[in-house]
């Protein structure tokens, strides 16, 4: 006796389980490219540059911003503790004590959103350094050193596709079997 050994033959695709556009969130020109198509990368990894300097800018403007606000602060505040002994000893109106209320309320409310604007310029600074969302393999790169790219969440399209990336520690075999040897299929 022996073994009689049944096979079924099918062309097929082996494919990665999991494939990743790379998209980058911050607009411009792309400065370095730090991976090639097959070059195996940790997430986190920096894969591509792209000019800093619009968000530089963004960043000094946010800045100063925030210190123009908080000097309007300290005049709104200083103005208000005046107008409070004002009003206290009847020298003014409620009407203009409650202006500086108001005064003192809006600075802080400018200083608030002048803070916000500072934090969402230093994240876009950030952004301008394109890393890996995943640990594996650059399969595809469809951008080049020197071409102007749409930020993913600014634009309508979706953005410029810069990479794709897949993790090859898991793959699946896509294939067609015929009707009549789907059956001799079975793991191993």
């Amino acid at each position: 006796t022996r073994d009689i050994v049944v096979s079924a033959q099918a062309s097929g695709a082996v494919q990665p389980d999991t494939t990743v556009e790379v998209k980058s969130k911050a607009s411009g020109e792309i400065l370095q490219i730090m991976s090639e198509t097959g070059a195996t990368v940790e997430r986190g990894q920096i894969l591509i540059k792209i000019d800093p300097r619009t968000p530089r800018n963004s960043v000094a403007q946010a800045s100063a911003q925030v210190e123009a606000s908080k000097a309007a602060l300290q005049v709104a505040e200083t103005n208000k503790k005046r107008s409070d002994e004002l009003f206290e000893s009847r020298a003014i109106t409620q009407q203009e004590h409650d202006q500086a209320v108001l005064d003192f309320a809006n600075a802080k409310a400018n200083l608030v959103s002048a803070q916000v604007a500072l934090e969402n310029a230093s994240i876009q600074l950030e952004d301008v350094d394109v890393k890996a969302p995943i640990s594996g393999t650059i399969i595809e790169k469809d951008v080049e050193r020197g071409q102007v790219i749409a930020s993913a969440i600014s634009n309508v399209s979706g953005g410029t596709v810069l990479m794709r990336m897949a993790n090859l520690q898991l793959v699946q075999v896509y294939t067609l079997v015929d009707e009549t040897d789907i059956g001799k299929i079975q793991p191993g």
